[in-house]
């Protein structure tokens, strides 16, 4: 009887015990494990311009697993539509959060999603990396798990501005989408702008999917003196704004964010998107024998050459992996410090080194140029 007693005594014990562990604590020893396999989930819009980012993930694991994997573990993907929504990505970021035997978290493209699913992560002790919301507050919440694979807002916004001085603009008009996203970057564009005696001629927002923009870029066409437009917005709606634009008279060259880096702007805006130039995360122009060799392997697999965000999907993927290997663990306590610990990684989006909020350090963007419908990539140089 007392043996008995004794036993429901040690089983209540360890019962209670694994109740009183934090979703992070039991991450972490699940994952300090022996497995055969590395769960990483991928939460992203999957019908967007932008699912090309899948490709470019699953190009990336097969590589890793035809070389052996990962610590001698295989990746298994686990792919999960956030589809652009803030309440449902919430409820994915959620559901991949409870999932102890998850990894890390690659995702998501809208800021206004990544900030408080960045949140839900660092509660369950769940590494994320985003290589699409580039938001400044969603590494500036104070996370120990959030890092992101490409420029935040205010590397992006110096960098465009700087562009905008070699060119000569003394006036720009910027046009942007009312979310954080556009907020954001506007703000640190016309900061830097500020600081290089550029003066912001206009500066108007606009709601997603809203109709207004007839009305206010007439007024522009009408009234306006700027040297160049600089547009913040995403796809498919900135392929009808810069249609707007041009039923507006406005003939003045027109810079777009890194939200417009798609062949979807082509194909949607036509010859409306003549002479626009857009700031890029990749250059399949760049002479380097692994981003030569990254297109050959994409074309093959996929029929085409890798855009942009198929190139940050396939970088992000290696990124993460020279972590683990560096932290000899897939416990996110220590991969994160691997990741801080990154400097000059080289990827095929170009240099990789973090800082300890979870950005990325002197990373370029690169500019394409769209001349007689195709995209045409040139770098560009650092400010003196």
């Amino acid at each position: 009887m007392i043996k008995k007693l004794i036993l429901i005594v040690l089983i209540i014990s360890s019962v209670t015990g694994c109740g009183n562990k934090t979703l992070a604590q039991q991450r972490a020893e699940k994952l300090a494990e022996a497995s055969k396999e590395v769960l990483i989930a991928v939460a992203w819009p999957l019908h967007s311009s932008k699912a090309t980012l899948i490709d470019g993930i699953n190009l990336a694991v097969d590589e890793v697993n035809q070389s052996g994997g990962v610590l001698g573990r295989k990746i298994k993907i686990q792919l999960r539509d956030d589809t652009a929504s803030l309440s449902k990505g919430r409820l994915v970021a959620q559901e991949i959060a409870d999932d102890i035997s998850v990894a890390a978290v690659i995702g998501h493209l809208n800021s206004y999603i990544a900030a408080p699913a960045a949140q839900i992560y660092e509660r369950a002790g769940l590494l994320l990396i985003t290589p699409g919301a580039s938001v400044q507050k969603i590494t500036e919440q104070g996370g120990k798990y959030t890092f992101r694979s490409l420029p935040g807002n205010r590397d992006q916004g110096r960098q465009i501005a700087d562009y905008a001085v070699t060119q000569g603009y003394k006036n720009i008009a910027i046009y942007y989408i009312k979310n954080d996203y556009g907020i954001d970057l506007a703000n640190y564009f016309e900061q830097r702008a500020h600081e290089l005696g550029i003066t912001v001629a206009d500066r108007r927002s606009y709601n997603m999917g809203g109709d207004n923009h007839a009305a206010i870029l007439a007024d522009w066409g009408a009234f306006l003196s700027t040297d160049a437009i600089f547009l913040i917005g995403s796809l498919p709606e900135s392929a009808q704004i810069l249609h707007e634009m041009r039923v507006a008279g406005l003939k003045v060259p027109v810079l777009g964010g890194a939200g417009l880096d798609s062949p979807e702007l082509i194909r949607l805006g036509g010859k409306n998107t003549e002479g626009t130039v857009v700031f890029s995360l990749f250059n399949m122009g760049d002479p380097r024998p692994e981003v030569k060799a990254f297109g050959e392997q994409f074309k093959k697999k996929f029929g085409v050459l890798p855009d942009s965000t198929a190139a940050q999907g396939y970088d992000t993927v290696k990124l993460l992996v020279q972590a683990m290997q560096a932290a000899d663990s897939v416990v996110p306590d220590k991969v994160a410090s691997a990741l801080r610990a990154t400097k000059n990684w080289q990827g095929v989006t170009g240099l990789d080194s973090y800082s300890a909020k979870g950005d990325l350090v002197g990373k370029r963007l690169s500019k394409v140029v769209v001349r007689e419908g195709k995209f045409e990539y040139f770098n560009i140089a650092p400010p003196k």
